[in-house]
């Protein structure tokens, strides 16, 4: 059953969320003809994943159950085989909810999954715009998420500088050893001269 009539020829706008970071997102949007090779290419490079990455996309439903495995590796649509083509595959084809998700998972030794939801659903009338393409693009890929992550940032350095992980936000130059000064311990009056 189709979500709606004319679905060939729809505008699909989708947000596609990190898993580990999700302000680390890329909306996408996508002619539903196009096939989700075509998805797939466009992720790769707005994520600035290598060219030649392999992946997957999972139909899942409402649980995270996997409902539908689509392979950038295999070439021909079978019945009953593990894995539809992403080749041959219409991103149309497969949305029948508005709130249809997909979980795609990347071939890399880091193993990325991503969380894949539709934001709109709208008519396509231009042809003069190339799709599929991000039209958003949030937070760091995870390419560049080591690297970025190892550069002290300002605030970093200012708490090295400062000693600023002491406990109470505080060195302790100055104190006795019973954590107080002689000026301030209990029992003892303020000078006058104040």
């Amino acid at each position: 059953m189709r979500l709606i009539e004319n679905l060939i020829m729809s505008l699909l706008k989708f947000k596609v969320s990190w898993e580990e970071d999700d302000a680390t997102y890329r909306n996408i949007e996508i002619v539903s003809s196009q096939s989700f090779y075509e998805f797939h290419t466009c992720i790769k490079f707005a994520l600035q994943f290598p060219e030649k990455m392999e992946g997957f996309f999972y139909l899942i439903d409402s649980k995270k159950i996997v409902q539908t495995t689509l392979s950038s590796i295999v070439e021909k649509n079978i019945r009953n085989a593990p894995a539809l083509s992403m080749k041959k595959t219409p991103v149309g084809a497969l949305i029948t909810d508005p709130d249809q998700k997909f979980l795609y998972e990347c071939l890399h030794p880091k193993g990325w999954t991503f969380l894949i939801e539709i934001i709109s659903i709208s008519p396509f009338n231009s042809d003069l715009i190339k799709y599929p393409k991000c039209i958003k693009s949030e937070g760091i890929s995870p390419v560049n998420f080591a690297v970025a992550a190892t550069e002290k940032d300002s605030v970093v350095e200012i708490v090295e500088k400062y000693d600023l992980d002491n406990a109470d936000g505080f060195g302790d130059e100055g104190e006795d050893e019973g954590g107080f000064s002689e000026a301030t311990d209990e029992g003892s009056e303020l000078p006058e001269e104040l």
